[in-house]
């Protein structure tokens, strides 16, 4: 399958669509409290790109967020790829678009909060390169997150 990734304007229907599924798969991995839902509103903001998968024929694979902190870091976002794509290398091809466009963006690190129980996930930021960290900006330690960097000159996307 042949998968282009490019920044899109948010405020369309598939966005909206693959934030829901992401709001379907944090309410099922973290039931209750901690969750907070995005929209295409919110990241329409300036200082936020979002960058979308396709496939051949157009179809929205994935899609994530990557929010200027205006420090020369930047943070992913929200990253989801459709369920009906899983384990195809969509996720790791809109990683590696994104950590490309930073590394041209001049950004130092890419820094992210994952769930200790999204196991792909954690995986994937692994493999290509992300260490764990400390809560950055306005995060807080809790129960169920953990905090990730990659430098971007030490990245093998």
């Amino acid at each position: 399958m042949q998968v282009t990734v490019a920044i899109e304007p948010p405020d369309q229907p598939a966005v909206a669509t693959l934030l829901q599924q992401s709001d379907a798969v944090a309410a099922r991995l973290y039931p209750g409290a901690f969750r907070q839902s995005l929209n295409p509103a919110t990241l329409s903001r300036p200082e936020i790109a979002l960058f979308l998968a396709r496939d051949e024929m157009g179809h929205a694979l994935g899609c994530a967020a990557l929010v200027d902190l205006g420090d020369g870091t930047a943070e992913l976002k929200r990253m989801i790829v459709d369920p009906a794509h899983a384990g195809q290398g969509v996720g790791r091809r809109l990683l590696t678009a994104i950590l490309q466009s930073a590394r041209a963006r001049g950004y130092r690190s890419v820094l992210l909060e994952v769930g200790i129980r999204n196991v792909e996930a954690r995986r994937l930021y692994e493999s290509a390169g992300f260490r764990d960290r400390g809560p950055f900006g306005r995060y807080a330690l809790t129960p169920i997150a953990t905090f990730m960097e990659i430098a971007l000159e030490e990245a093998n996307g």
